[in-house]
């Protein structure tokens, strides 16, 4: 009895794929929000962040003082045989300032 429940533990442990290993989608949008702040903050160093407005799928707008900078995020290739959450960048456009 005890095999069977060891080989059943074992079928379990290792047929876990990668839906298992990602983050949370709330987990995963703030990594990504996270990657959006510090990219505008580099990009208009002079204005504090006011707000982010999310536009759809991986896209978004950042109001920062008196610039709008779009952000997109962009999927990273992910190494053969690993495992885990989303690896990504993010692209900005340039920022349009009044």
């Amino acid at each position: 009895m005890q095999i069977r429940a060891l080989a059943l533990a074992a079928i379990i442990l290792f047929s876990a794929g990668a839906s298992h290993a990602a983050l949370a989608p709330n987990y995963q949008r703030a990594n990504e929000l996270t990657a959006i702040v510090t990219a505008v903050a580099e990009a208009v160093p002079k204005n504090p962040i006011d707000k982010i407005i999310h536009q759809g799928r991986d896209r978004y707008t950042v109001v920062a003082g008196k610039c709008t900078v779009l952000a997109r995020i962009v999927d990273l290739p992910a190494k053969p045989g690993l495992v885990g959450p989303r690896q990504f960048k993010v692209e900005l456009d340039k920022p349009h300032c009044d």
